[in-house]
């Protein structure tokens, strides 16, 4: 028997299922949104701690919230943060035919095929951009170092009056040079600008951009599991598809989106949209996210050159 290539659809989970002190427990983590502490829940809920720990792990065991640590640069354990996965959302079946509404009538509406693609690569960034600004993709490692790194102010002093005198001379100073400089400095930078050469990447700052947007694919139903390239890149294997049916009848325009999103989540952190490509029903059992490695500086020398 032949496989069908591609992934499979994204198994439900019973939300309606939960107690009513555990979908309580998940509606307070949806609303205060990001990840959470404990204490953090257990104040919204006005409940102990304990209780609400117990209902935060039975959500986690079901897939219905995540858990991870807190990074901490001081002694004792890390503080356990606990966000809810994309699964959780209460959106109920009448979205899902929304979805298909909408997705049947832009293939409809628009005929022209290399349109149709460009409006779902377009609808993918501003999905993209949205799990940004909404938080449903973690900040860069870091982003998120230099959001607990506490920066005391330095005291406040009052000027004195020398400084204030140097101050008003420097404004004028400025005033005079400002217009000469302009020229001299447009032309310094002009000739730099074609010899620069841009910052080699980070393979660290990659590696984690790419586990990052897996963790986000994973919470979305898409099973993803990411492996590294003998060259440098990545492949994200998607194993499971929220929208299979659609994807199968409407390839260019879901699994565009998908890709839109990929893409502006990643050029974000400055990896570019021209090295991540979607390759959709690739395998038995999955599709294929790729991200290349960043191209090689044509000015380095190959190996072996002397």
């Amino acid at each position: 028997m032949n496989k069908r290539l591609g992934p499979r659809p994204t198994r439900g989970l019973a939300r309606e299922e939960l107690s009513p002190a555990r979908r309580a427990a998940l509606d307070a983590l949806i609303d205060l949104g990001g990840r959470r502490t404990v204490s953090e829940l257990a104040v919204e809920l006005d409940q102990h701690a304990n209780t609400v720990r117990e209902h935060l792990e039975a959500l986690v065991r079901v897939g219905l919230a995540e858990r991870s640590l807190r990074h901490s640069t001081g002694r004792g354990r890390p503080a356990a943060l606990y966000r809810a996965t994309l699964a959780a959302t209460p959106a109920g079946p009448e979205y899902a035919v929304l979805a298909e509404v909408l997705i049947t009538y832009l293939a409809r509406a628009v005929p022209d095929r290399a349109l149709r693609v460009a409006h779902a690569r377009a609808a993918g960034r501003e999905w993209g951009r949205a799990i940004r600004e909404r938080h449903l993709v973690d900040a860069p490692r870091a982003e998120r170092r230099a959001a607990l790194t506490p920066h005391p102010a330095p005291p406040h002093e009052p000027p004195t009056e020398s400084a204030l005198v140097a101050d008003s001379a420097l404004v004028a100073e400025s005033a005079v040079v400002a217009d000469s400089a302009l020229v001299a400095e447009s032309a310094v930078v002009a000739d730099s600008a074609l010899v620069a050469a841009p910052a080699p990447e980070d393979p660290a700052a990659l590696r984690d951009s790419v586990t990052r947007l897996g963790e986000m694919f994973d919470r979305a139903g898409f099973d993803c599991r990411t492996s590294g390239d003998p060259d440098g890149g990545y492949t994200q294997r998607l194993r499971r598809c929220p929208v299979l049916e659609l994807a199968r009848e409407h390839p260019d325009v879901v699994c565009t989106s998908h890709l839109g999103m990929a893409q502006e989540i990643l050029e974000h952190e400055g990896i570019s949209a021209d090295r991540v490509s979607l390759t959709a029903f690739a395998e038995p059992g999955a599709c294929l996210l790729r991200i290349a490695p960043p191209a090689e500086d044509p000015a380095a020398p190959a190996a072996g050159d002397e």
